[in-house]
């Protein structure tokens, strides 16, 4: 009987170390993952309407050896003709 009891307590506290282990690792892979989704992408500033842009949707222009970033081709053409040199 005493047996039984020791060897119910010992997998007891094996179950509670490895349930408090992996409990603390999957939150800390939950945690990396909503970060990853809160940071998420780069956005950049559209020099004509001003508004913010994520970076892989956005609509690029090399205007005098510079990289612009537009949220819409209507932006960057209007942006383009303002600064024709």
């Amino acid at each position: 009987m005493i047996r039984s009891l020791l060897v119910f307590a010992l997998l007891f506290i094996v179950y509670q170390a490895l349930k408090t282990v992996f409990s603390s690792a999957r939150k800390e892979y939950h945690k990396e993952d909503r970060q990853t989704r809160i940071m998420g992408d780069e956005i950049v500033l559209d020099p004509e309407c001003r508004t913010y842009v994520v970076k892989d949707r956005a609509v690029t222009r090399n205007i005098r050896g510079t990289i612009s970033y537009f949220c819409s081709d209507t932006c960057a053409r209007h942006y383009e003709d303002r600064n024709r040199s």
